[in-house]
């Protein structure tokens, strides 16, 4: 397993663990390289990470949604896409927030050579909010591709349901990606784009 891959498996648990641990005094703990004991309050990284910086007015009551995510991508590949996802808010205003989302999904897209289905990948990225509860969304990041070990940047575009103070939340997108086209024997030989729909569901508290 590569270290990119390490990475993103630890990101997630930790931020599962801050999903369900924030409002106790739950600590992570872990052995250093030293062998020493390092503990992590869960509930005051999450304070320190959303209380409200300058630009914006207050931090809202539902501030963690995890969601379900699939879609139909075509371009250089073609085929659906299904992700889990945990998605945090950073800041917000009255009309305005900004969250960050990391997740793990599976690719079933495929172009019958270079890009074969069943792919693991993992997206991440900060997504821009604009209205109180109908958002429109701007999502910026990357997903990372576990078998082409490829990093891909994005851009989304969408339409995002989520109230302040949490509950359903719902959100449809249009999503482009670049990708690097291969030839049959792996050799890079130009960039193109990947596009298709999203719709995802889930839950805010």
């Amino acid at each position: 397993m590569n270290s990119i891959k390490k990475s993103a498996i630890i990101l997630i648990f930790i931020s599962i663990f801050l999903l369900i641990n924030n409002k106790s005094d739950a600590q992570l703990s872990f052995t250093n390289t030293d062998n020493e004991i390092v503990n992590i309050d869960s509930s005051s990284i999450v304070n320190e990470l959303t209380k409200p910086r300058p630009g914006f007015k207050k931090r809202r009551l539902g501030i963690h949604t995890p969601f379900v995510e699939g879609g139909y991508f075509f371009g250089y590949y073609s085929g659906i896409r299904y992700s889990v996802n945990y998605d945090i808010l950073v800041q917000s205003g009255d009309k305005n927030a900004l969250t960050a989302r990391i997740g793990i999904g599976i690719n079933k897209a495929t172009n019958d050579s270079t890009v074969k289905g069943d792919e693991f990948f993992y997206p991440f990225g900060i997504n821009v909010l604009m209205g109180h509860i109908n958002h429109l969304e701007l999502g910026f990041g990357a997903y990372y591709f576990t078998d082409r070990k490829a990093l891909n940047p994005y851009f989304s575009l969408g339409f995002r349901h989520q109230k302040p103070k949490g509950g359903f939340m719902y959100r449809i997108a249009f999503d482009i990606h670049l990708e690097r086209v291969y030839d049959l024997q792996g050799k890079n030989i130009s960039k193109t784009g990947v596009m298709g729909p999203l719709v995802g569901l889930g839950w805010t508290f």
